[in-house]
């Protein structure tokens, strides 16, 4: 993602921006529910949908107000579990990827080692980078050459 974040694309907000939800303050709002208002730790909670059921109909007669009161470690635990699309966008780029993505927003001037070490996100060894770079221009997907100062420049073909 080194690539990406030096492009400045804005990220979206995501739930792990978000404060976490507590459990304290849980139990505080479902105590709402003894005095007619139900449904608030469910709203609080990330479950706005039942949490309005539950306002509408007074805790489902109160069975589900009581029920809740059970239920909030676990929906505490699940308003603060991380989401498919959190963990889809913390999973690392390859490293390949990485140097075509440098590679394409380089242009015909091409990129260093150096650039590339700056680059890559999480940061890699040289050697490491050396074996990958060496399989991408095997496989054609990088041209070697030099610049107009002799220094090694990997471009897109």
């Amino acid at each position: 993602m080194g690539i990406l974040r030096s492009t400045g694309v804005p990220r979206a907000v995501s739930q792990a921006d978000q404060p976490l939800r507590r459990l304290d303050l849980s139990y505080l709002l479902w105590c709402l529910s003894l005095v007619g208002i139900c449904g608030v730790q469910r709203i609080y909670n990330r479950r706005p949908l039942s949490g309005v059921l539950y306002l509408l109909s007074f805790g489902l007669l109160g069975i589900g107000t009581v029920v809740d009161l059970f239920l909030i470690p676990s929906l505490v635990r699940h308003a603060n579990a991380p989401t498919l699309l959190d963990q889809a966008r913390a999973a690392v780029e390859p490293i390949d990827r990485q140097l075509l993505l440098l590679a394409r927003s380089k242009g015909s001037a091409g990129f260093s080692l150096n650039d590339a070490v700056l680059a890559l996100d999480p940061a890699v060894e040289l050697a490491e980078l050396r074996r990958v770079l060496d399989d991408l221009q095997q496989h054609e997907l990088l041209l070697i050459s030099n610049d107009a100062q002799g220094r090694v420049v990997y471009r897109e073909p």
